[in-house]
């Protein structure tokens, strides 16, 4: 390992160490104003990578009740959580079908800094995480990883809860996303319910994930690339025809249905007049000021 390589995993180690004390924070902020949420992503899973390779995070994706989230909202306005970076979700929105009750019951305590932490139980989160990938296009390879020490994470994973609370389509999903997982990683499914058998992957989500993976274009929303245009083209050029994997998710699709197109048109319809509602607003104001 060179220097610049130990520099920067020592940078990532101390940077968790401050975000620990900024989700601390947050809670304390959120419990103030009676309100309690889950935290997903981020250094839920980043706990569970080795020292050796650290997992990097920038915000705190922080989940709350539907009948709280408005509360929720005036809370990330004080100068107090502006300075937490604060990512906040309505619930779980798209990425499970769990209610809301049913997550909390399951949920689990952690403590940072004399602070509870509340957190998703690793089979809850392990969905979670595969959704949110799915819906990133698969773009981010790495993050491939944060399934691999989610379930590997403790040794009697239930793996009946995480794959069967949810539809058939869904838990194609999960199955799939472990399958890219093991097919480019190499890693060990052992105790797992594939260990046994290899997975099923459609052709058209490895060469989706190929594609994505040699292009490299992180995905920006087209309203904060006016000022840009090199990038708002070549993030235009991005969304056409709209990546197969996030309009499947975005669908409720099936991995295994004969064609794409159908989800891609829906995705498409469903995209353009938000993002054409959001682009004008941001030329609007641009022009205002």
């Amino acid at each position: 390992m060179n220097i610049s390589e130990q520099f920067e995993k020592n940078w990532i180690s101390l940077q968790l160490k401050v975000q620990e004390k900024k989700i601390a924070e947050a809670f304390e902020l959120f419990r103030i104003n009676k309100i309690e949420p889950i935290l997903i992503k981020g250094w839920a899973v980043a706990r569970f990578y080795p020292p050796e390779n650290p997992r990097a995070f920038a915000d705190i994706d922080l989940c709350v009740a539907v009948e709280d989230f408005e509360k929720a909202q005036k809370i990330l306005e004080t100068e107090k959580a502006k300075r937490l970076n604060i990512d906040l979700h309505c619930g779980l929105r798209h990425l499970d079908t769990l209610d809301w009750d049913e997550l909390f019951k399951n949920s689990i305590l952690i403590e940072i800094d004399e602070i509870l932490v509340r957190i998703l139980r690793p089979e809850d989160h392990l969905r979670v995480l595969c959704v949110h990938w799915l819906t990133d296009s698969g773009a981010r390879k790495e993050r491939l990883l944060d399934v691999f020490y989610t379930f590997n994470c403790t040794e009697d994973f239930d793996w009946e809860r995480c794959l069967y609370s949810v539809s058939e389509i869904r838990r194609r999903w999960i199955v799939c996303t472990i399958g890219l997982l093991e097919k480019y990683f190499s890693v060990s499914l052992a105790n797992t319910p594939f260990a046994s058998e290899k997975i099923h992957i459609p052709k058209w989500l490895t060469d989706t994930c190929e594609k994505e993976w040699k292009v490299n274009t992180p995905l920006k929303p087209l309203h904060l690339c006016l000022t840009n245009p090199r990038e708002f083209l070549r993030q235009l050029n991005k969304r056409f025809p709209p990546n197969p994997i996030q309009a499947t998710i975005e669908s409720e699709g099936s991995f295994d249905s004969n064609s794409r197109v159908f989800y891609q048109f829906k995705n498409f319809l469903q995209r353009i007049f938000p993002s054409y509602n959001r682009i004008t607003n941001a030329f609007l104001t641009r022009k205002r000021k």
